[in-house]
């Protein structure tokens, strides 16, 4: 059977010479519209007015004391032209090799700016030489040998002069004093403006540091005093990074070190804004929307009560929600004490906390506010936290695994600081020990034998540190950083261990919880960061995060090995 096909131009079309009628789009049945906006229920609206004007009154409160770790004997008046993150994790530089020639070098340099004779640098030089042996702390490392040879006995060792010229400074006795040339005429303002220029370079602490060996992370407190009133807020599990309003939990009144300060008011007059996010449905009936969120999509099940408030949210409640901007400063504590809203109809509402609107009993809700279990602050936290910042490649990196093979823990150093300031991979310098002939080992006795042979136990590399579980007089379960022995034929040698993280040369215990089933993962690296003043911050940090598994070091007791 034949079939015509036919296609209707649904377009406004002119037949005059002007467009501007068919432009227009006129409706040629407005009380269809109307009985349609009916039919839909789209005239049952309430008669609620859209606010147009909120009075706010703010207190405003600073902090004034910084509290490291959980002593309150330790507490310091906070340094408020610092970022909280700088206070938080800044601890002393130690320069190796590198920093202690660059130091010799400027030293040097200010010498014969300053026009004094060589025999200044000659006699600083004797005195505070680089020397040409390595140490035996010093991790194996050719770059930093062939450096060593090449700087020895030509160039002051401004680490070594800087420590005995702060000691001098302090009335303190050092095994290197300074050489009878430091009084000479014009010596003095030269060391004076050396020392200036080291302190220049890294910003350090004057007081207790916050970071906790037991747990690896920073525990610290912050507090404001006021008349009649102290807030602290405490953070005592913060792993290093940036730091936020969240990172805090209520404390005690915190300790009384700085003079109480009376708090800021101000009140404002706002034009409230309504709430808009990407996607957001339309609130008018006509109007066509964009469709760059399809919330048709999202899938929720029964217990998704977070995906489902914010559906209803959005699907529902979206245009009904305004919100009113809160100027303060950083580093302040702020609550809102007043807040009046006037809407079109020249209705004013009081606006209350949503903590008090809870019945008896009822644990309160808010949110942006620090608590800590039932208890509630009613102030909001800015902390003076950073902004941009950059992170040097970590000059130390140790990994805490779990053994359960041994039933032990171990840190290995994957990167360790070497003598030119930078990072060493552990396992190219364990190897490298082996390749000179440093590294003890068992050997073999080069006579014929037996195919097997017996191990007491098996050898692990050096850079993996033990870590032996104990048990505390309070029945809390620890480790302990124990040390690797190996026999030699001059004896038995022990290794220790070489990154500043595990703090060589005094007891490293960490608690049992530190290091979970997938492990721990310290770094410790340089970070740069320029404040809100202009100011530029170059600091030593430390950062903790979770490590990538157990792992085995292949230690093994009471095994039959192939002859070497």
């Amino acid at each position: 059977m034949a079939s015509i096909t036919a296609w209707i131009r649904l377009e406004p079309r002119a037949r005059e010479g002007s467009m501007a009628r068919s432009l227009q789009a006129q409706v040629r049945d407005p009380l269809w519209m109307l009985t349609r906006q009916w039919q839909v229920g789209e005239f049952r609206g309430e008669d609620g007015g859209s606010p147009v004007q909120a009075t706010m009154s703010v207190e405003s409160q600073p902090l004034t004391n910084y509290q490291p770790g959980f002593d309150p004997q330790a507490a310091v008046p906070l340094d408020t032209h610092l970022p909280l993150e700088v206070h938080v994790e800044r601890e002393p530089v130690t320069l190796g090799l590198r920093g202690s020639v660059q130091l010799g070098l400027t030293f040097e340099q200010l010498v014969r700016t300053a026009g004094l004779p060589e025999t200044i640098i000659h006699a600083f030089r004797a005195a505070y030489p680089i020397e040409a042996k390595v140490p035996d702390t010093e991790p194996p490392d050719r770059v930093s040998r062939q450096f060593r040879a090449l700087v020895a006995g030509r160039v002051t060792d401004g680490v070594a002069l800087y420590a005995a010229y702060k000691a001098t400074q302090a009335g303190q006795t050092t095994p290197n004093p300074l050489p009878p040339e430091a009084q000479s005429p014009g010596v003095p303002q030269v060391l004076q403006a050396f020392a200036g220029y080291r302190e220049s370079l890294y910003s350090e602490p004057t007081h207790d540091s916050a970071w906790q060996r037991e747990q690896q992370e920073y525990a610290f407190e912050v507090t404001s005093q006021v008349p009649n009133q102290a807030v602290s807020l405490a953070a005592p599990e913060f792993p290093g990074g940036r730091l936020d309003w969240y990172d805090f939990t209520l404390a005690a009144n915190g300790t009384t070190a700085q003079p109480t300060l009376a708090p800021t008011v101000a009140t404002y007059n706002f034009l409230p804004i309504r709430v808009t996010f990407r996607g957001m449905p339309d609130a008018r009936w006509w109007n066509f929307e964009d469709g760059q969120t399809d919330f048709g999509q999202l899938d929720a099940e029964h217990v998704d009560l977070a995906k489902m408030l914010v559906m209803e949210f959005a699907l529902i409640y979206g245009n009904a929600w305004y919100e009113i901007p809160l100027p303060t400063q950083l580093g302040t504590l702020s609550r809102v004490t007043l807040l009046v809203v006037s809407d079109t109809f020249g209705q004013r509402t009081f606006i209350r906390p949503t903590e008090s609107l809870n019945s008896p009993g009822q644990r309160p809700w808010s949110m942006f506010k620090i608590s800590a279990g039932t208890a509630h602050s009613d102030f909001l936290f800015f902390p003076p936290t950073l902004g941009l910042f950059t992170d040097a490649p970590a000059l130390d990196d140790v990994f805490f695994l779990r053994d359960e093979m041994a039933a032990m823990a171990w840190a290995v150093e994957h990167k360790v600081q070497g003598a030119m300031d930078a990072p060493l991979d552990g396992d190219e310098s364990y190897h490298q020990r082996q390749d000179s002939g440093t590294a003890p080992g068992l050997g073999t006795s080069g006579q014929p034998g037996p195919a097997i042979s017996y191990r007491l136990e098996t050898t692990v590399p050096e850079n993996w540190i033990p870590l032996v579980p104990i048990q505390a007089p309070d029945l809390s379960l620890y480790f302990r950083r124990g040390t690797i022995v190996r026999p030699t034929p001059q004896g038995l040698v022990h290794i220790p261990a070489h990154t500043v993280l595990l703090d060589p040369g005094r007891p490293f215990f960490v608690k049992d919880q530190t290091i979970p089933r997938d492990g721990r993962e310290v770094k410790r690296s340089f970070r740069r960061t320029r404040w809100s003043d202009g100011s530029t911050y170059v600091w030593l940090a430390r950062k903790s995060d979770v490590g990538s598994g157990p792992g085995w070091s292949g230690l093994a007791f009471d095994v039959i090995v192939p002859t070497v």
